[in-house]
């Protein structure tokens, strides 16, 4: 009987993460210690130290908006379901893109969730959107958002065209292609929780997706909320205030619940 190939022998997670092994930068994250069969769920407070993030008019900074919000989420979540949860960063630090999704492998991560604030030169921008990985934006504005997100202070220019090269792109595909579908699930259900939140009362701007370099490395599913737009003063108001950061956390909250009820994760 002949053998079988590599391919069929290795599960779609194992072949994902072999894939992204292949093609994710130098340098991990210490892996935390967790019981047997506990899930553990990563939520990425977006920006940090340096990298400020977007800007509001008043003042209120992008980083600091995005750990208020994943401290509330953490919290939930540990309180709500039996799951592990960590935080890429718990202070206001610089942590590259790549040590993000590293921290999110090192720790076995069933999913990741990257908190953000959204930003626009159109100051009457307004609402909520939830993004998951791909390699082409959903349209312009989208594209120049992954762009600005994949920026940092350390990382002014464009990803350099050389990282596109065939050999990674097929390796890309073989890594997302085992959570590309719960990830547009995900999105899906956080969304919709963020949108239809009487208390929130945040325009739907719906699920799309963009090259987030964030997401590009992380074995498993994975999205990208942009909670509301700092660039709106309007919108900077409500989002500095304690009541819309822990309700923004609790459609969140309420979005990965449904999802875990779903996919029967525990």
């Amino acid at each position: 009987m002949k053998k079988r190939s590599l391919t069929a022998c290795l599960s779609a997670a194992a072949l994902a993460a072999f894939a992204l092994a292949l093609i994710s930068p130098g340098g991990t994250a210490p892996a935390a210690a967790q019981t047997k069969d506990q899930r553990t769920i990563v939520i990425d407070p977006g920006h940090g130290g340096l990298d400020v993030g977007a800007k509001g008019k008043f003042g209120a900074l992008e980083k600091s908006i995005t750990l208020a919000i994943s401290f509330k989420l953490k919290a939930l979540i540990e309180q709500n379901l039996a799951c592990r949860v960590v935080l890429t960063r718990d202070k206001d630090i610089d942590v590259s893109l790549e040590s993000r999704a590293a921290l999110a492998n090192n720790n076995d991560a069933a999913l990741f969730i990257s908190i953000h604030t959204n930003g626009s030169f159109r100051k009457k921008a307004q609402g909520s959107e939830t993004f998951f990985m791909s390699l082409n934006a959903s349209d312009e504005e989208t594209r120049k958002l992954a762009y600005m997100e994949n920026s940092s202070a350390a990382l002014e220019q464009r990803i350099a065209e050389e990282d596109k090269d065939v050999v990674k792109m097929i390796l890309w595909d073989m890594a997302q292609a085992a959570y590309i579908k719960q990830s547009s699930r995900l999105a899906e259900l956080i969304q919709q929780e963020l949108s239809s939140d009487p208390l929130l009362k945040t325009e739907n701007r719906g699920i799309k997706q963009a090259p987030f370099k964030v997401l590009t490395g992380v074995a498993c599913p994975a999205v990208l909320v942009e909670a509301a737009f700092i660039s709106n003063p309007e919108e900077e108001q409500r989002l500095i205030k304690d009541e819309f950061q822990t309700n923004v956390a609790l459609a969140i909250y309420n979005g990965l619940a449904k999802f875990v009820k779903l996919t029967g994760q525990k």
